[in-house]
């Protein structure tokens, strides 16, 4: 597909003058940075169409998407800190549907929140990552306020989810990236996290409208303070899940002030054991992502055996791992 064509006639539905539009890169969706000529005005369109087969899901469907830009909507109104606002196309739409080449492709617009994006190297201190504890859980509360409507759409973080996941790591097993008796290992812990999920209740306290990807690169430091970008995979899930994929990218000595700043917004108690679980479905997540793409096949094969290791043998042996991953 002409995407250079289709990002063109999109652009066209929306109210800009003069925009100049550059690339930034193709992922879960294809993203470009829309700044108006002369102006200060940016934008961030989305055209939610994603690099490989393993991304496509729930959310990529034009009512996942509409249910997206609705809680982005209400979170901005709450929120203390930038958020990325949806922008209405000429019809006052939120969600921009293009045929192209006999394909629909569907697109939004956001407000470009302006700031730095973080680094792994700005979580060094326990001051910001008692922050970033504070800014997950600030997210949470808004999301135990948050009223979805009938029609409101987004992806299940539970067990078929992490069924999925297996599946696609199996595919790796059948081509060859993962050696059957690393996908062995794998399974037995998936077996182990799948059974620690069945015992977790889904209750107003535990499971919620959640980020579903925490990451450095999806945050910005502003004028007003740290905030979250990238939604596009947030659905409902277990609230630990985004506090364990925070603690990923923070060095173990300072994950004790993310569960602080956690907990002194939201009270809750959050159990080692279910960030652990979390933690590895995280970095499978990526591992899976990564098996339709034939040229991160090699890093696979490389890192695969440090993944077996270091975080699915000790798992298995009943280790405490949540300080050392």
């Amino acid at each position: 597909m002409d995407y250079t064509k289709c990002f063109k006639e999109v652009i066209l539905k929306y109210s800009f003058i003069d925009p100049i539009v550059e690339f930034i890169r193709h992922n879960e969706n294809i993203t470009y940075k829309v700044t108006e000529k002369g102006s200060e005005d940016t934008y961030l369109l989305r055209m939610h169409k994603p690099i490989t087969k393993n991304m496509q899901g729930v959310q990529n469907m034009r009512e996942a998407i509409q249910s997206e830009l609705e809680y982005l909507l209400a979170w901005s109104s709450h929120s203390e800190f930038p958020v990325q606002i949806p922008v209405p196309n000429l019809n006052g739409e939120l969600v921009t549907s293009v045929v192209i080449e006999g394909e629909e492709v569907h697109c939004s617009v956001l407000k470009w929140i302006v700031g730095d994006t973080l680094s792994k190297r700005d979580f060094t201190s326990e001051e910001i990552v008692s922050t970033l504890g504070k800014r997950i859980a600030s997210l949470h509360q808004f999301s135990r306020s948050f009223k979805p409507g009938s029609s409101f759409i987004r992806p299940e973080y539970g067990i078929a989810w992490v069924n999925t996941m297996l599946t696609q790591l199996r595919s790796g097993e059948k081509m060859g990236i993962i050696a059957t008796e690393e996908f062995q290992i794998l399974e037995n812990v998936f077996s182990l996290v799948t059974d620690r999920m069945i015992g977790l209740s889904k209750s107003f306290e535990t499971w919620g409208f959640i980020h579903a990807d925490i990451h450095y690169s999806n945050l910005i430091r502003t004028s007003r303070g740290i905030s979250f970008i990238d939604l596009g995979l947030s659905g409902f899930g277990y609230y630990t899940m985004d506090v364990a994929m925070g603690a990923l990218f923070t060095k173990g000595e300072l994950r004790d002030a993310l569960l602080s700043g956690y907990t002194k917004i939201n009270s809750r108690k959050i159990d080692i054991e279910q960030l652990e679980s979390f933690m590895f479905l995280a970095i499978c997540g990526y591992y899976a992502f990564l098996v339709s793409r034939n040229d991160k096949h090699v890093w696979i094969r490389e890192h695969m055996p440090g993944l077996i290791e270091h975080l699915c043998k000790p798992l298995l042996n009943g280790k405490t791992v949540f300080y050392n991953i």
